[in-house]
């Protein structure tokens, strides 16, 4: 079985065509390759540190007002004044003459009374007392009659 010369020359054309598809394909690999590497990861190395500096940065301006603050009130507290202030404040410390007072805030009081005759009055006059307060600007209006 001879091959004739133009079959020989279609399978050496196929076999060059395979070939430099083939190369090509390789060239096309090897240049997506290099793109990914020289541009994709150092832009999400970039991406990710400027977050990351971003997130940073605002902890730190967050720590310097802390500091800052810190500072003002060790700066007070280096005054006379500021001992004695801190000392009231902290320590419940009152100068010679003085007669401290504490004043506890009033307690919620019930407003969940049974239904029976003499609660239910008082739940009504509960309601429009606190309806009024809500509709009222004044800082007094409770106490107003």
């Amino acid at each position: 079985m001879a091959i004739s010369l133009t079959q020989r020359i279609a399978q050496n054309h196929r076999a060059r065509r395979v070939a430099w598809l083939g190369s090509r394909l390789a060239l096309g690999v090897v240049v997506v390759a290099a793109g990914t590497s020289l541009f994709f990861f150092p832009l999400m190395d970039f991406v990710t540190q400027r977050s990351a500096i971003a997130q940073k940065s605002s902890e730190f301006n967050s720590l310097a007002d802390a500091n800052e603050q810190l500072q003002t009130e060790v700066n007070a507290l280096q005054t006379p004044e500021g001992i004695r202030n801190a000392a009231r404040a902290q320590l419940g410390y009152v100068l010679p003459g003085e007669q401290r007072l504490s004043l506890v805030p009033m307690p919620k009081l019930p407003t969940d009374l049974p239904a029976t005759w003499p609660y239910t009055l008082v739940t009504d006059i509960l309601t429009v007392r606190s309806a009024d307060t809500t509709n009222s600007a004044a800082p007094l209006a409770p106490l107003a009659p």
